[in-house]
């Protein structure tokens, strides 16, 4: 069997080899180990025969919508048809994309439609006949349909007045219907600031996400972590968890090794064996920060701590293993499910009324609520590479400090004072300004101005409870 992919991931062209004498002819249509070896795996439980009698038949577009969604294996066995696949899953790169492929009692050739897809086809000649095997039994009550001729899709079907069925003339349209479906995402470190910002995103936008435990997960357990992928088959596997922890990571290097760099080989490894795309979470860390213009996402990286070593490590990992994966490196986090600078500057107001920020390092604090929009954005593409998802402009640790405060309305005196006066286990970069080239290329949206931000999230950051006790 002979596989050939199409422009919208997951629709597969299936050649069968065919074996022939004078007697005439053989071919192995199905096999479920064959397809197995083809990383096919797919329970079939129903097989289709229908016929129409007249060229020019439309059938479609149908599909049933979860939780009785069907993947289809079709075709033709005696005549030729049209044979069309409509992606329906919102947050695809391809939505309302469509691919037509001829099936043909002489081609012998077999389309594969996931779930997720709207199905048609076109009759070319008389009495064709259309086999096709289903993974879901047929369900009426969550069969659907969409008009063929819906002007959001604009399949070119080379016919202008196809035979319809009663059902298939009363159709709705695509933006009426009822449908289901979107991607699958898998986001990693589900507890952490950038995590629950992005599970938060994809739930508003009505997106599939799954965010497994550590248990369920284990980024250091290869076996968990491929078996988990491997059943769950998510499309999208945003990768938010590591060890952050950048002072500690100096004194347990084992462990941050482990799960920064083993588990994203891990984690890619079951990506790549379920053809997912993979969003890595980098950092402004994988530079050195030497110099003052912005790091472009192709410079060279040179980590100046171990943390930032490992990141960059994770990095390589993707871009050695993967074909289809975003890094986004960021920097300065803070979000309203953690601790932060912004939540450590203000607690310390409350038994501080003065206090010493470093002034001569310079970065872009970000709010990760905007980069969850960003990675939410960023994935429904197909521009794979590097990206720097921070807020706009620049600013000192120093001034962000001085933000805070006077957002928030706390007098608070603040001493800028050298990075060489504030003594860390681990050296930070000077420079973790990031410049955004491939995001403009890419036509994406940038993040807003850091001070944007940092209002949106203190004006939420007020509702919280703890929060009330420290301004008092």
């Amino acid at each position: 069997m002979n596989i050939i992919k199409t422009d919208i991931d997951g629709v597969l062209i299936l050649e069968p080899q065919i074996f022939g004498d004078h007697r005439g002819w053989f071919a192995e249509t199905y096999s479920k180990n064959e397809f197995l070896k083809l990383g096919i795996d797919i329970d079939f439980v129903q097989d289709n025969h229908s016929m129409s009698a007249n060229k020019g038949t439309i059938r479609g577009l149908h599909f049933q919508v979860n939780p009785k969604a069907q993947t289809k294996l079709v075709r033709c066995t005696k005549g030729e048809i049209l044979d069309v696949a409509v992606d329906l899953r919102k947050g695809s790169s391809t939505y309302k994309q469509w691919i037509g492929v001829r099936l043909s009692e002489e081609n012998k050739k077999q389309l594969l439609v996931p779930k997720g897809f709207a199905h048609g086809f076109l009759t070319l000649s008389d009495h064709a006949e259309v086999q096709y095997k289903v993974d879901e039994y047929y369900a009426p009550e969550y069969d659907r349909s969409i008009r063929f001729d819906d002007p959001d899709i604009s399949i070119n079907w080379g016919i202008k007045e196809p035979i319809l069925s009663k059902k298939d003339l009363k159709a709705p349209l695509l933006k009426d219907s009822d449908a289901n479906f979107s991607i699958k995402f898998l986001v990693t470190g589900a507890t952490g600031q950038l995590g629950h910002d992005v599970i938060s995103i994809l739930k508003e936008r009505n997106f599939n996400v799954i965010a497994p435990t550590l248990e369920e997960f284990d980024l250091t357990e290869r076996n968990l972590v491929k078996e988990y992928i491997k059943k769950e088959k998510p499309d999208v596997i945003v990768h938010c968890a590591a060890y952050t922890s950048v002072d500690n990571a100096e004194d347990k290097k084992d462990l941050c090794y482990s799960v920064n760099v083993d588990g994203t080989r891990f984690l890619a490894e079951a990506a790549r064996n379920i053809n997912a795309k993979v969003v890595y979470i980098s950092t402004d860390y994988v530079f050195d920060g030497s110099g003052e213009k912005p790091h472009s996402e192709d410079e060279k990286t040179n980590p100046i701590n171990y943390y930032g070593y490992t990141k960059e490590q994770g990095e390589k990992i993707v871009k050695e293993m993967l074909e289809k994966y975003f890094i986004v490196r960021t920097s300065w986090l803070y979000g309203i499910n953690g601790n932060n600078f912004v939540t450590t500057m203000l607690r310390m107001a409350k038994t501080k009324s003065e206090i010493d920020v470093v002034h001569d390092q310079i970065g872009s604090p970000t709010y990760t609520k905007d980069l969850a929009n960003f990675i939410v954005d960023l994935v429904q593409t197909n521009n794979y590479g590097t990206y720097h998802g921070v807020n706009e402009g620049n600013c000192s640790w120093y001034e962000f400090a001085q933000s805070i405060y006077k957002n928030y309305g706390f007098d608070i005196v603040v001493n800028g004072i050298s990075t060489e006066d504030y003594a860390t286990k681990a050296k930070r970069p000077l420079n973790s300004r990031l410049s955004k080239e491939n995001t403009d290329k890419a036509r994406i949206k940038r993040l807003p101005h850091w001070e944007d931000g940092l209002k949106r999230f203190l004006s939420e950051f007020k509702e919280d409870q703890i929060f009330k006790e420290v301004k008092h």
